[in-house]
């Protein structure tokens, strides 16, 4: 498949799943995706980008991995493109595929409960990967890891940080199977800095849920523990990406773990 026909394709989920490959627009998302380690099938770049020195040095960049690069019009471009302003470049490249690897030791995972919004979900996978977090796992009903909107708002963080979409059987057999103790956050949970100064699981796994909908029942009976953050009276709710960036700095601070996958 041509090129410009694959990243067209690719802006429906079910074609990222079928051909296993996802789209990065803007220079700094595919300057970030060439230093990674992904295979970069190939990258769409316009005239304008040529003669931009970034944009140049992109392009060199890519020449000297041998990744095919195509001119194309910035009509073409725009048609393969998620964003109204993609900056001139557009890269195709492959999805990894990595096991959920039983854990050799401390492990701390982030599990997204339905959650749909985008850029919430990118801005999610790049806290977790901050914070040390050993891998994030999507269950059904969160938006597709690899949707250009959860590319871009990563800001590069899911070219190296490892993701999983599992079912919820799935999930739950691996944490019962790794003695993975499974927490999440609620409103009526016990306070987040309470429990931080306690003893915390080795191997645990927060579950962050939709703001409206909250924790699915399945997911919601197996929780073993809640916790709150303690806000001023008034204030309904958080953001999720906002108060999973807070809960994952609390535990984080309270206890380190090294990143396993």
């Amino acid at each position: 498949m041509k090129l410009l026909t694959l990243a067209r394709d690719l802006q429906r989920r079910k074609a990222r799943e079928r051909q296993q490959r996802f789209v990065a627009e803007g220079i700094r998302t595919v300057e970030t995706l060439l230093a990674s380690e992904l295979t970069v099938t190939g990258i769409l770049v316009t005239e304008a980008l040529h003669l931009d020195p970034r944009g140049a040095a992109l392009i060199g960049a890519a020449g000297g991995r041998g990744i095919p690069v195509l001119t194309v019009t910035e009509q073409e471009l725009d048609s393969a493109a998620d964003t109204d302003t993609p900056q001139g470049v557009l890269a195709v490249a492959a999805i990894p595929n990595p096991r959920l690897a039983a854990p050799a030791g401390p492990v701390r995972y982030l599990v997204l409960d339905a959650l749909q919004d985008p850029g919430n979900v990118g801005t999610v996978v790049r806290t977790a990967a901050a914070l040390g977090v050993s891998a994030t796992i999507a269950l059904p009903g969160t938006v597709d890891f690899w949707n250009a909107k959860v590319v871009r708002s990563s800001m590069g963080a899911l070219f190296q940080h490892p993701v999983h979409a599992l079912s919820w059987e799935a999930l739950e057999a691996f944490l019962s199977a790794h003695a993975v103790e499974l927490w999440a956050t609620d409103m009526d949970g016990e306070a987040l800095p309470a429990v931080a100064t306690g003893r915390l699981p080795q191997r645990m796994a927060v579950v962050v849920s939709n703001e409206g909908a909250g924790l699915s029942p399945h997911v919601a009976r197996a929780v073993q523990r809640t916790v709150s953050i303690p806000m001023t009276p008034g204030v309904e709710s958080l953001n999720v990406a906002v108060a999973t960036g807070i809960v994952l700095y609390a535990l984080r601070v309270a206890s380190p773990v090294v990143q396993s996958s």
